[in-house]
């Protein structure tokens, strides 16, 4: 795992302000965990973990729900795959084990950061850029 913060920067943005909006949503929660990883999660408590837990399992539920509905009207090319990788990163969110999170706050948290980080670079700068370039080359407008 390589050092990254989760600090929004305008060169993210795809274009598309509500999928914007919605990976800023993200970067707020992944700030959440970096800083509880900062901290090697001295003194935290239940309520935030499982805080943390139900804030990524709705975000993920509906960014996939918005960007889904997007590749739908304007037919995006990609759809089948780019649903895929939602598929596959909402599975990794939704198999958070809160028991195993409870246990080794620190391990998981530093886990699941890590997936996010991934997902960051792997998707919303390539693939989400990809999918809002081609809708704006449809005629999407903001």
């Amino acid at each position: 795992m390589f050092d990254f913060n989760f600090n929004w920067k305008p060169e993210m943005e795809v274009g598309v302000s509500i999928i914007d909006e919605q990976h800023k949503e993200l970067f707020r929660i992944a700030r959440n965990i970096e800083q509880l990883v900062i901290t090697k999660c001295i003194g935290v408590q239940s309520k935030l973990l499982l805080d943390i837990v139900c804030d990524l399992r709705e975000y993920v539920s509906y960014n996939n729900y918005v960007e889904a509905t997007f590749m739908t009207e304007w037919n995006y090319s990609g759809k089948e795959e780019h649903i895929r990788q939602h598929d596959e990163f909402c599975k990794k969110i939704i198999g958070i084990d809160c028991k195993r999170l409870g246990q080794s706050p620190y391990k998981v948290l530093c886990e699941i950061k890590e997936t996010i980080q991934d997902w960051v670079f792997a998707h919303i700068l390539m693939e989400d850029k990809k999918m809002c370039q081609e809708l704006k080359q449809k005629g999407y407008t903001n």
